[in-house]
């Protein structure tokens, strides 16, 4: 890897050209930036913008006093080089614990948001090799295997927002090359006060990184360690694909049917990366679950006595004929919200009604719900949809009583049409 003197404006742009088409980001689209004004995103907004159509995104996160003039700054900058600047504000209350965490969640979802909102598809953050070393390590420390050392992806989703995707383009850049590019151009920025609070582990590391104990310490190499854990990444995801395509079969209206005879006829660890990979499409989550929970998971699914388990809101039960059925927990989708004209239900049902939709509110069916079912409609007790597969389903509610079964064809709204898609749970085979 080059020193940072090496990183001329040239040489960065180059590899800014090519992460981006490595990303596959097509040319001439309009692309956001995640801009702090710290000098990691300054550099990466004023870098793009020499070749680029961009717009910087700032969120006011409302956690420092200092938070709002630091976005004022931001805008300031922007205007002053000619680039379109969005400011955005966590409205929500704080939460006392997690804060970097919580408000990591909500600025990717209000920047995603405002994204689909602007029809721009791609997102672009300004996370660097330092960031990708930082990474590595914290996982480590948390005991992480393969998947979690291979680090940050250049290209993922935002969480919470999967129509615009995010793009990582400078996680072979070290941060002293971004820091040399902006002095070059006289443009100061923002040091965010939180970056030395020790309270934090990320701070810890990042000083563990200033005076290794050992010279393979340095960000450097950790990054290109993580680059060739994403290749291992890469062949055992491959493998787990076909794992899944010949052990599990997708059924209407959204559960699996997993061979019990395939539990052991693969290495267990795709075996395991199946199952976690199977928890995070019903959850919706954007990590898999902890490793030791679907190690423990798959003794039980094992067991010739096994009678039910359930992990990261996914229920796993007896499925008849040496299967086990895979549904979502029905306890975990069981809060209603207000129905609207569109929406996206428990991350796996896309919702839209024609009609008004006053009162009307939307929530798993659940076991109180089935039984108010087969009062209205008593026929519905023949559908052969899996007991638990049916209270996990979408219901429609109106003040506590329920008005439609949007899966079984049953319906009281006569001001409301419904259209329901859900999305695919088993990835297909690359």
């Amino acid at each position: 890897m080059a020193e940072p003197e090496a990183y001329s404006a040239d040489a960065l742009l180059r590899t800014l050209d090519d992460a981006l088409q490595a990303c596959r980001v097509p040319e001439g689209a309009r692309l956001a930036v995640a801009v702090s004004g710290g000098p990691d995103s300054l550099a990466l907004a004023l870098l793009l913008h020499e070749r680029h159509d961009i717009v910087a995104i700032s969120v006011d996160h409302g956690l420092r006093p200092e938070a709002a003039s630091e976005v004022k700054t931001v805008a300031e900058i922007m205007h002053k080089c000619g680039i379109p600047h969005i400011a955005l504000k966590w409205q929500k209350s704080k939460p006392e614990s997690n804060i970097q965490a919580s408000a990591r969640v909500a600025r990717y979802r209000l920047i995603g948001e405002r994204c689909v909102a602007e029809k721009i598809s791609h997102l672009l953050t300004a996370h660097h090799q330092d960031d990708q070393a930082e990474t590595v390590l914290m996982r480590l420390a948390r005991g992480s295997g393969v998947y979690g050392l291979a680090g940050m992806n250049m290209v993922s989703e935002v969480p919470g927002v999967p129509e615009v995707k995010l793009i990582r383009p400078l996680l072979d850049v070290p941060k002293a090359a971004l820091k040399a590019y902006l002095r070059a151009r006289h443009i100061d920025w923002i040091e965010d006060p939180s970056n030395k609070n020790t309270d934090f582990d990320r701070v810890k590391i990042r000083q563990f990184l200033e005076t290794p104990p050992l010279e393979g310490f340095s960000g450097a190499r950790l990054a290109e360690t993580a680059k060739r854990l994403r290749r291992s990444r890469d062949a055992l995801e491959h493998y787990e694909r076909e794992w899944t395509a010949r052990s599990v079969r997708e059924e209407e209206p959204g559960y699996l049917l997993l061979e019990k005879d395939q539990l052991t006829a693969a290495p267990e660890d795709i075996i395991l990366r199946g199952i976690s990979s199977i928890c995070r499409a019903f959850s919706g989550a954007d990590y898999v679950p902890r490793m030791e929970k679907v190690e423990r998971l798959l003794m039980s699914l094992r067991d010739d006595g096994f009678s039910g388990a359930t992990l990261y809101g996914t229920q796993f039960l007896p499925g008849g004929e040496g299967s086990v059925l895979i549904c979502r927990e029905p306890a975990a989708c069981t809060t209603r919200a207000n129905l609207t004209a569109h929406q996206i239900w428990d991350k796996r049902f896309e919702i839209s009604v024609d009609g008004a939709t006053t009162a009307l509110e939307i929530g798993g069916l659940g076991e109180a719900g089935w039984q108010m079912a087969v009062t209205k409609w008593p026929e519905v007790r023949e559908t052969p949809i899996p007991y638990a597969v049916r209270l996990g389903l979408p219901a429609i509610f109106e003040r506590g009583q329920l008005r439609a079964l949007p899966h079984m064809g049953y319906s009281e709204l006569s001001n409301a049409a419904l259209h329901l898609s859900r999305k695919t749970l088993i990835r297909s085979k690359k």
